[in-house]
C-alpha cells in the first residue's frame, strides 16, 4: 500500500511543559501513527514526546505534511473556568492539559480557533485575569 503523503503542510501546535512537547492531533495513514504510537498518551489523548526525539519526529512529520510548530507564548493559548461551574462544550477535546489552581481550572488549548470557541462559551483568556501561568 502506497504511503499517504499530505499535499500542504499542516501546522500543528506543539507546547513544552514539564520537559516533554505535548500536541494532540489526529494525524491521517497508519504509517504516521504507528511511528507516533510510543510517544500517545492514551489517558490524556495527546502525544508526548521527549526533547531528545522531538526533531526525528518533527522531520519525519514534515515529510507526511505535518508541521510541529513549538508555541513560545503559551499565555495566549491557556483559558480559565471556575472550579464547579458549567464548562464550555469543547474544551476538554480541545485542550492539550488541564491544571487547578485555586479555585479555577486552566485549560491549555491545541490552538486559537479552540480558545476562541471556549471564550465565547464562557471561558476566560487567562490573559485577562490575574492567575500565574500554570503551564
Amino acid at each position: 500500500m502506497a504511503a499517504f503523503r499530505r499535499a500542504g503542510n499542516e501546522q500543528v501546535n506543539v507546547f513544552d511543559v514539564d520537559g516533554l512537547y505535548l500536541f494532540k492531533h489526529y494525524f491521517e495513514g497508519d504509517e504516521v501513527f504507528a511511528q507516533l504510537k510510543p510517544y500517545y498518551n492514551n489517558h490524556q489523548y495527546r502525544f508526548e514526546v521527549p526533547p531528545e526525539d522531538f526533531d526525528g519526529i518533527r522531520a519525519f512529520l514534515d515529510t507526511y505534511g505535518y508541521g510541529l510548530v513549538v508555541v513560545d507564548a503559551l499565555n495566549a493559548f491557556v483559558v480559565v473556568v471556575t472550579k464547579y461551574t458549567a464548562h464550555p462544550d469543547n474544551i476538554f477535546k480541545a485542550s492539550v492539559i488541564q491544571r487547578s489552581v485555586d479555585d479555577y481550572n486552566c485549560f491549555l488549548m491545541t490552538d486559537q480557533v479552540a480558545v476562541e470557541q471556549a471564550v465565547h462559551e464562557g471561558a476566560a483568556r487567562l490573559t485577562d485575569t490575574d492567575l500565574e501561568n500554570p503551564f
